[in-house]
């Protein structure tokens, strides 16, 4: 299997200036974007957190025009790009991270576990997704859906080699820990990109972070913004796997078998 170039945007994000943070992710997907097969900004980037009043209107369905600039500029740089935006479906708003490549959206998932108030703003969604990238299979978590084990190991059941995180976290050793145990229990690829900067007391602390199937550390930020670079040797996912594989050992089933929703799209409800 081949290594994949991944990109982690650990940015400052201005909260409900959708212009200036497309602007922020443009220069780096024009600066990156050509060396990466991948970039990865963190939780709602392009809208931060905003009041739930600004959070319905700054969403727009994913057919709406900040994903089509997104594809844009996957396009012109030759990479994919994930990201977290607002999503508009109907009278429901949901915090949706999107996964879009050269040839358009590939995958789309609606944050399942939402945050003390988060639920004023944003409908929790209902299911874990994976899709085909690059001759592997990719799946899409954000922020408070890794504390909890059964998120990835939902997503991880479907064939997933790499796990991508949005984030907005504020503690980072929690994430930490979780990104690192949530790798080696399912033996995959994670990579975490957090926000910066500061919301009234709230500080969000960067740290972001790739981990190996073995739940190494394999490139980590600090507190500054930066964008970390990493490459990923896929060959680990099944050597980690050659003497004992989890999913497979594992005696505790409880979860819905997936089903394919689209060419190369898989779905697991809850």
């Amino acid at each position: 299997m081949k290594k994949v170039n991944i990109a982690l945007a650990q940015l400052i994000c201005e909260d409900g200036k959708v212009e200036n943070n497309l602007n922020r992710l443009d220069n780096v997907v024009d600066k990156y974007g050509h060396s990466h097969d991948l970039i990865l900004f963190p939780e709602a980037f392009i809208a931060g957190f905003p009041s739930s009043e600004a959070c319905r209107t700054l969403a727009e369905p994913l057919n709406g025009p900040i994903v089509k600039h997104l594809e844009r500029k996957a396009r012109e740089a030759n990479t994919s790009i994930v990201v977290g935006l607002y999503e508009k479906d109907g009278e429901n708003i949901y915090n949706t991270t999107v996964l879009v490549g050269p040839a358009g959206l590939l995958l789309s998932y609606r944050k399942t576990h939402l945050w003390v108030d988060e639920a004023d703003a944003v409908k929790a969604g209902n299911c874990f997704r994976s899709c085909s990238w690059q001759d592997t299979k990719v799946g899409l978590l954000i922020c408070y859906d890794i504390e909890f084990p059964e998120t990835a190991r939902a997503v991880a059941s479907m064939g997933t080699e790499i796990l991508l995180v949005t984030d907005g976290n504020m503690d980072g050793p929690v994430h930490r820990v979780a990104i690192q145990a949530r790798a080696q229990e399912n033996q995959i690829f994670v990579a975490m990109a957090n926000r910066l900067g500061q919301i009234e007391d709230t500080t969000f602390v960067g740290e972001s972070v790739v981990v190996d199937p073995y739940g190494r550390i394999i490139a980590e930020a600090g507190h500054e913004e930066e964008v970390l670079s990493a490459s990923i040797d896929l060959s680990l996912v099944q050597e980690s796997r050659q003497h004992y594989h989890y999913l497979k050992d594992r005696r505790v089933l409880i979860h819905t078998p997936s089903k394919e929703i689209g060419k190369e799209v898989w779905e697991i409800k809850i």
